[in-house]
């Protein structure tokens, strides 16, 4: 009796264990299944985060080399733009200087009321901030007057010429005053081209670390992604064993 018993239990069990079987081993198969794809989309899915990574990561080193590029010649365009100014305050020195010497000139030669000695004619010629060309006319004045040896001559020598000297060296003031505005001019516009070339350096550089800001998180973010996937392609292979 207690065989018999332990006979029925068994096949009771059996039973149960073979219809556990039967249910289990479809939805094992579809476990196995499900895992086969999770394993093949994770697979496609890191090649191409790593092929995303490889490509950001050639566009960063691109975008840093454009950076050294644009930092190189924004420091050429401020060295050039540093020469090109002391160049400008040496000529607008210069245009300066030289009329204010003409205008002094003039003011001497005017308050003699044209009584003009040939001294005072020959100190001005000896002035360092005369200009050249106001040097030649003087010089060219006394020697039209005298002949090539110059000699003091006697005051109000002259008078009947001394409007003539003054006349041109007014249009010679002139001349100055002219050179010097064109030169005041042209910094101006150097000043305002490089204002505009600097401007463009300086948003094409901040763009491009913006850039390279952006594209390095973004990396950063796939590399971090790859991993995890790996981790869990590694569970899924395992479990689908």
């Amino acid at each position: 009796a207690k065989a018999k018993q332990e006979k029925k239990d068994e096949e009771v069990e059996f039973a149960k264990f073979a219809q556990f079987c039967k249910g289990g081993k479809p939805a094992l198969q579809k476990q196995i299944n499900k895992a086969a794809e999770t394993i093949e989309t994770l697979t496609a899915e890191i090649g191409k985060l790593e092929a995303d990574a490889k490509t950001l990561g050639g566009e960063i080193g691109g975008l840093q080399s454009e950076v050294t590029k644009f930092e190189a010649d924004k420091k050429e365009s401020d060295a050039e733009r540093e020469k090109d100014h002391a160049a400008f305050l040496e000529e607008e020195k210069d245009y300066s200087e030289s009329v204010d010497a003409l205008e002094r000139a003039i003011v001497v030669l005017q308050e003699k009321d044209g009584n003009i000695p040939g001294a005072s004619l020959l100190q001005l010629t000896t002035s360092d901030k005369l200009p050249v060309q106001a040097k030649s006319i003087i010089s060219a004045f006394l020697g039209m007057s005298t002949g090539d040896e110059y000699e003091p001559p006697e005051a109000n020598a002259y008078e009947s010429q001394s409007g003539g000297i003054i006349e041109m060296l007014k249009k010679l003031r002139d001349e100055f005053r002219t050179k010097l505005s064109d030169c005041q001019k042209e910094e101006m516009n150097s000043k305002n081209a490089y204002d505009m070339v600097q401007q463009d350096l300086i948003d094409s550089i901040e763009n491009a670390n913006t850039d390279i800001e952006e594209k390095t998180a973004s990396k950063e973010a796939k590399l971090e992604k790859k991993a995890m996937d790996k981790k869990e392609l590694a569970s899924t292979e395992e479990s689908k064993a």
